[in-house]
C-alpha cells in the first residue's frame, strides 16, 4: 500500500524512500501515513505476523523468522478470568521480532547492507538475529547496565557490540550519530518498528474475533503502546471495530516517567532508571507523547509497580509454567495490583495482559 512519512508534530511529509527517522524541521519522530482504503487479511488462515503485510510499509517479500502467532492462555485471579498473550513464543523470545521483521525488510528494500541499533537487550538480540539470518552487518549499542545474559546472546549471533557509558538514552544518541556518520540503517524505536509491532492488535482480533475491554502492557520506550493504538485506529478506519479497549500502561516505579506525566498532567521529563526490569528501563520514552495520547484517547490508565510486585508477578507466572523476565511480567504485575486495589474495574470485563519478553 502507498504511504508517506509524516512528522507527528509539525506535519511535514517525506517520501517512502527517505532514510530519515526524525523530522529535519522540528526533530520530532515520524509516522507512516497510508493512502487508504486498504484490506486487512483477517479471518481464515494461519494467524501469524506476516498475515497482516498489507498494512506494513513494505513492497516486496517480508523477511520473517516465523514471528507472531503468540498464544493466549487463561489465568484466573480472584473472580477475573485474565488472558495472557505470550509474546515470549516469538523467535528470540520477545515481541521485538515483529518490528525487526519490518525493519530488516526495509533495510533490504533500500539497498543497504548494514544496520545499527540502541537497546537494553531484547531489541538488540532480535535485530542481531535477523541481521545474521539475512546476511546484514549489525552493530548494537548497549548501556553499561545491560544484563550479561543478553549481551552473551547478542554476541552469539555475531553482532558487534558497543557498550556505552550511560543508560539507554545515551546509547540511543550514540546509535543515531553512528547511523548518520556511517550511513547505515538505524533500527530501533522508530516508525518502521512501530508498524511491525502493531500486528499484535490485529492478531488479538483475529484470535478472539473481538478486542478485550482492557489491554494491559509494559511500557519502556512506549513504542508498543503507540503501535497498539495506531493499530486500533486502523481497525476503526477499516470499520472492523467501533470501540477501542481501554489501554493500561505499566511501568516500574524506579523508572516511570510516562506514568508521572500522564497522571499528574504534566510535561514528560527524563527520569534516571533505577529498576532491575531492564527491558522497560527507559528514562525518556521516544514515543512518550504518542503513548500519552493513546491513553487519553482510550480513557486509559497508567500505573507503577514496585520491584517486589514485579518479582512476585514473575514468580507467579513461573509457578504456572510461564517464563518471563521482570519487564515482560510488568503487565501481569499491574493486573494483580489493580485487582487488589480496585477490583470493581475488572468486574464482568475481559482483560488481557501482554507478556512481552523472556531473555
Amino acid at each position: 500500500m502507498k504511504y508517506s512519512l509524516k512528522c507527528t508534530s509539525c506535519g511535514s511529509i517525506y517520501g517512502p524512500k527517505s532514510q530519515m527517522y526524525r523530522c529535519n524541521k522540528c526533530n520530532s519522530i515520524l509516522e507512516v501515513d497510508y493512502e487508504y482504503p486498504a484490506k486487512l487479511g483477517l479471518g481464515d488462515g494461519e494467524i501469524k505476523h506476516s498475515k497482516y503485510k498489507s498494512l506494513f510499509p513494505v513492497s516486496g517479500k517480508l523477511l520473517s523468522l516465523g514471528e507472531g502467532g503468540a498464544p493466549i492462555v487463561n489465568y484466573k485471579i480472584g473472580n477475573v478470568n485474565l488472558m495472557l498473550k505470550l509474546e515470549t513464543h516469538n523467535p528470540t523470545n520477545s515481541f521485538k521480532d515483529r518490528g525487526s521483521s519490518v525493519e530488516l525488510t526495509k533495510t533490504v528494500e533500500l539497498g543497504l547492507k548494514e544496520v545499527c541499533c540502541a537497546s537494553t537487550g531484547n531489541m538488540g538480540l532480535s535485530v542481531a538475529t535477523y541481521a545474521q539470518k539475512f546476511g546484514i552487518k549489525c552493530t548494537i549499542f548497549l548501556s553499561k547496565d545491560a544484563k550479561i545474559e543478553k549481551i552473551l546472546k547478542i554476541k552469539k549471533v555475531g553482532a558487534e557490540i558497543v557498550e556505552v557509558n550511560g543508560d539507554f538514552n545515551t546509547a540511543l544518541e550514540t546509535a543515531e550519530l553512528f547511523s548518520k556518520i556511517n550511513k547505515v540503517f538505524l533500527c530501533g524505536d522508530y516508525h518502521y518498528r512501530k508498524e511491525g509491532q502493531k500486528s499484535i492488535i490485529f492478531e488479538i482480533f483475529d484470535q478472539m474475533r473481538k478486542l478485550p475491554d482492557f489491554l494491559i502492557l509494559p511500557v519502556g520506550n512506549a513504542t508498543l503502546l503507540a503501535a497498539i493504538y495506531k493499530g486500533i485506529k486502523e481497525l476503526k478506519k477499516l470499520k472492523i471495530i467501533s470501540v477501542a479497549p481501554r489501554l493500561i500502561a505499566i511501568q516500574a516505579k524506579g523508572c516511570d516517567p510516562l506514568v508521572r506525566a500522564y497522571n499528574k498532567k504534566r510535561r514528560l521529563t527524563y527520569m534516571r532508571p533505577n529498576t532491575e526490569a531492564d527491558a522497560i528501563a527507559v528514562g525518556y520514552p521516544t514515543f512518550g507523547f504518542e503513548g500519552i495520547e493513546a491513553l487519553r484517547e482510550t480513557n486509559g490508565l497508567a500505573i507503577s509497580v514496585s520491584e517486589k510486585e514485579l518479582e512476585y508477578a514473575r514468580r507467579k507466572l513461573h509457578d504456572s509454567r510461564i517464563s518471563s523476565e521482570l519487564g515482560g511480567a510488568a503487565s501481569f504485575a499491574g493486573a494483580l495490583k489493580i485487582n487488589k486495589i480496585h477490583p470493581p474495574w475488572f468486574n464482568g470485563k475481559s482483560v488481557m495482559c501482554l507478556i512481552t519478553g523472556n531473555n
